[in-house]
């Protein structure tokens, strides 16, 4: 089959878990011999690969405005499929949903992935918020087939629509080897001796509560945040301002080098407030990490019994916990390998590659 994915910053992934998902399963798909081709951002005139572990990459500029730029990507990208005789076009986000209409009308089929309920985000403003929630419907009808990473969010759309959108999680790759500390030298980091939090940095992923609960412990390890956001500044800036001395702000760390600050690792820490699944926590489960998570429905779905969690928002529950886990190695080295073995059984990333094809290949029968 030709499919093209549409409506996220492309591939390699260095935006959010989107262009992680596609990643993942556009290059085994290409593996398995199908062509597939990878809508990307362009910020800037720097040259551009034209391919990716045998994916084809195409590049829409970028819009300033992280309103308008995501939909306009993908407007551009849907045109521009048009001319491509492609089997499957594949959108991703909750504003996307108005574009499918154009490959429908070449007599592609389509796919949308959703993730979270977006329109709960406090960083977004409020005309972006009502617009995307007296919409959210639409995104189960344009499409052919509408996917959610999440099944508290299909549930979600089960009850209010009567229409549950597919279940496919996103996933991770199980590595245990002993981190390069190459990495953390160069960043004045010991193994085991920090805890992290991977994200964009916006109002929604409760980065504040950390910091806030991180300030009222006493201890010699440290926090570190890797991330960042692309569309603006101030809530980094603010987070900046309020955290203690022994937080280390990395910005962007892709590759190894994420992977290494992964590994070496005490505790990783989720405070969202709004999530679907996070491939940033599965990613440190499947590294053996104990996680802590916000008790939002998301997120406990995603660890099971195999991780901690405490009241989303509260800093105080926060501290308590980060003091528990971080006085007890004994309970965090355990969990370890529950992590592992929840993601071996329920977020593998070749099943969930297996399980989209499935999906493209019911569309063209």
């Amino acid at each position: 089959m030709r499919i093209a994915y549409v409506g996220t910053m492309g591939i390699p992934a260095r935006y959010g878990g989107f262009e992680t998902c596609i990643e993942e399963v556009a290059t085994r798909l290409a593996k398995k011999g199908h062509e597939i081709i990878v809508y990307c951002g362009r910020r800037g005139s720097k040259p551009q690969t034209k391919s990716y572990k045998s994916v084809q990459l195409i590049y829409v500029p970028c819009l300033r405005s992280k309103f308008l730029d995501f939909p306009f990507r993908a407007f551009v990208s849907a045109l521009d499929a048009l001319h491509r005789d492609v089997d499957v076009v594949h959108f991703y986000g909750s504003d996307a949903w108005p574009f499918v209409l154009l490959p429908r009308i070449a007599s592609s089929k389509t796919v949308l992935s959703l993730d979270g309920l977006v329109w709960n985000r406090s960083s977004y403003p409020k005309w972006a918020r009502k617009i995307l929630r007296l919409t959210a419907g639409f995104a189960l009808y344009f499409p052919h087939v509408t996917t959610v990473d999440s099944k508290s969010v299909q549930d979600w759309y089960r009850k209010k629509f009567d229409k549950p959108p597919i279940y496919v999680p996103c996933g991770a790759n199980i590595d245990l080897t002993e981190p390069d500390d190459t990495i953390l030298h160069k960043k004045n980091l010991e193994n085991r001796k920090y805890v992290l939090f991977v994200g964009r940095l916006v109002y929604e992923k409760g980065i504040h509560c950390l910091i806030e609960a991180f300030k009222k412990i006493k201890t010699d390890f440290k926090l570190v945040i890797i991330g960042g956001d692309p569309y603006g500044k101030e809530y980094e800036l603010f987070l900046r301002k309020n955290a203690n001395e022994n937080t280390k702000f990395l910005g962007y760390v892709y590759g190894k080098d994420y992977e290494n600050l992964c590994k070496g690792a005490y505790l990783y820490v989720t405070p969202s407030e709004l999530e679907g699944t996070s491939p940033a926590l599965l990613t440190a489960m499947a590294m053996g990490k104990c996680v802590l998570v916000s008790d939002i429905p998301e997120n406990l779905e995603t660890i099971g019994d195999a991780g901690f969690s405490f009241r989303h928002g509260d800093s105080e529950d926060l501290k308590e916990k980060l003091q528990f886990l971080l006085a007890n190695p004994d309970i965090v080295d355990k969990i370890q390998w529950k992590a592992i073995d929840r993601v071996r059984e329920h977020y593998d990333w070749n099943k969930i590659t297996d399980r989209m094809e499935e999906i493209y290949v019911s569309l063209m029968r």
